[in-house]
């Protein structure tokens, strides 16, 4: 390899690498209070039979003004709710929530798109505590 190669090779690789550093921050929480997570529930929810839990995927985004953001909420593969989200400004605190009883137990999924790409995701069980 030439030295020209290596460096657009570089400059290739540092381009990819900050293409969806728009994502700051993402968390799933039980509560979003003045904007912000208040907890991390992390891979397992836990609920309470005959109640309704509710989960937020949170997401604290920069540069992303007048775009969208889409979660995607799928349970054991199904897709379960679209939500789209719009971005409001450069420095943007925004999220989506599910709210889940015991007949929506099981592997859950959290996608977060942008236009036709997926940015990421988080996975996490949703049991009934009895």
């Amino acid at each position: 390899m030439t030295s020209s190669t290596i460096v657009i090779f570089s400059l290739s690789l540092l381009i990819c690498t900050n293409a969806y550093a728009d994502i700051v921050r993402s968390q799933l929480t039980s509560e979003i209070v003045a904007r912000e997570p208040t907890n991390d529930l992390s891979r397992e929810v836990i609920g309470q039979p005959g109640k309704i839990t509710t989960v937020y995927y949170f997401n604290h985004l920069t540069d992303m003004a007048g775009t969208s953001l889409t979660h995607k909420w799928l349970l054991n593969g199904e897709e379960k709710a679209v939500v789209e989200l719009n971005i409001g400004s450069d420095n943007w605190r925004t999220y989506s929530s599910k709210r889940m009883n015991s007949m929506l137990q099981g592997e859950w999924e959290v996608q977060v798109w942008h236009k036709a790409k997926q940015l990421q995701s988080h996975r996490f069980r949703f049991n009934i505590n009895y």
